[in-house]
């Protein structure tokens, strides 16, 4: 059977018209102050003080500034009003913000029946634009270079996001166990993807069952270690604002976090592999086997790596300000880092798991594959 992206082709009218489209909702979302109701104001003219040195017990260096702003009011019945506000930030912008002239800002009122300068707060920047943007952007660069694949790809991400968000719904609205709920939105995930990058072929199937088996192994290998060690050295109390038992969100969280690169995986193996076999149809299920695991094998390190990669900076941030403000390595991984490891970890023996699991089931449907 053909794949389906072989009689659909994205044109370059239609990426024109997208084009156009972004621009159109760029210039929108600057000028849609009047669509919000909490109020919206635009910083007109800026005065900086004088920067004042500060020292914290950890002998931590930061300097001080109060702003002086002049804020238009851009919605409501106070539309084109003007209103003198204070704002003080500090050179590490660790909890705040320094404002600049024409920035857009939300502001709080805390007395309505007061419309003055005490009773406004700054709430912090508009960005509705600048997220439109480069969600814009990011579109145009996927369809110019992927075409068709580009769009079977955000389509993936849109039905996904939709799924993920009716799931985290049912999640907060009733008692059902978390890791159930995560483990039907992860099949559902797993089978969209892979019909939207294959189309109705045993590709399809390939990467489905490889990429469902692979998740399944390396949680349970996983939840088998925590068993046995009782959990030492992991703390799950470390999972902030978390209101529900933590480890079946944790195991939830771990096999979403996991799947993307299991699924990319297996998806490479699979692709590759029966482009081998059409080349050359002679190969015997223990050579496919062999070039699938050779496939494999020079993929996984990059994605092991990229998973580390993108760990280390969502908590780089908070590892720096732990450090300098005073507290040791050991403390600080124990904070900050420890649950990112064992899931990190959790995900690299997926992935480990996943090369010979996809190679094993892909060189055996080679073999009945009809070529066209």
């Amino acid at each position: 059977m053909k794949k389906i992206n072989s009689k659909i082709h994205i044109s370059w009218l239609t990426i024109f018209l997208i084009f156009l489209s972004g621009v159109g909702l760029i210039l929108f979302s600057h000028y849609d102050s009047g669509l919000y109701q909490a109020p919206i104001g635009q910083i007109v003219s800026v005065k900086n003080g004088k920067s004042q040195k500060q020292v914290d017990q950890f002998n931590n260096i930061d300097y001080s500034t109060n702003q002086k702003l002049t804020v238009k009011i851009l919605n409501g019945k106070h539309k084109n009003e003007t209103y003198q506000l204070e704002n003080n930030y500090s050179k590490s912008n660790a909890t705040d913000l320094q404002y600049k002239k024409n920035q857009r800002i939300f502001l709080h009122v805390i007395n309505h029946q007061k419309w003055n300068s005490k009773n406004l707060m700054i709430q912090g920047l508009k960005r509705d634009t600048s997220l439109i943007f480069l969600f814009w952007l990011t579109i145009i660069i996927i369809l110019v270079v992927l075409k068709f694949k580009g769009s079977m790809a955000l389509l993936s991400v849109i039905i996904n996001a939709t799924i993920l968000y009716i799931s985290i719904k049912i999640d907060v609205m009733t008692s059902i166990n978390p890791f159930v709920i995560f483990t039907v939105l992860s099949i559902i995930f797993t089978g969209v993807t892979s019909l939207l990058i294959f189309g109705k072929s045993k590709e399809t199937a390939v990467a489905f069952f490889s990429t469902i088996i692979g998740t399944a192994l390396s949680l349970a290998i996983s939840y088998l270690v925590l068993k046995i060690t009782n959990q030492n050295g992991v703390n799950f109390e470390m999972m902030e604002y978390v209101t529900q038992d933590r480890v079946p969100l944790f195991f939830a969280a771990s096999m979403i976090g996991s799947l993307g690169a299991i699924m990319d995986l297996s998806a490479d193996i699979t692709s590759s592999l029966f482009e081998v076999f059409k080349e050359n149809p002679s190969l015997s299920k223990w050579q496919l086997f062999l070039t699938g695991r050779k496939i494999g094998s020079s993929i996984m390190g990059p994605l092991v790596n990229v998973l580390f990669l993108i760990f280390i900076a969502v908590t780089f941030p908070m590892l720096i300000l732990f450090l300098d403000n005073g507290n040791a390595w050991g403390y600080t991984f124990y904070m900050i880092m420890s649950l990112g490891v064992v899931q990190s970890l959790i995900s690299a023996i997926g992935i480990a798991l996943t090369v010979p699991i996809t190679s094993m089931i892909a060189s055996s449907l080679c073999r009945t594959k009809v070529i066209k």
